[in-house]
């Protein structure tokens, strides 16, 4: 029977990535400009994708300390 694997932390990383993207450069945005949304939307999508960063920097610091 096969074992499940993780698919590593340079996956995340990338999934952060492509989230920041698709929020941040695509015609999304264009969509959400549009639909009234505070002025500071903006800087909470950029504030999320730090926290999401950081909190994966810090899992994978205690992983490779253990």
């Amino acid at each position: 029977m096969p074992q499940s694997q993780d698919p590593g932390p340079g996956s995340h990383s990338v999934l952060i990535f492509l989230l920041g993207l698709f929020l941040l450069t695509s015609p999304f945005t264009a969509w959400w400009m549009t639909a009234g949304a505070p002025w500071y939307f903006v800087f909470l999508c950029w504030f999320v994708l730090i926290l999401l960063s950081a909190g994966l920097a810090r899992r994978l610091m205690k992983h490779h300390d253990t």
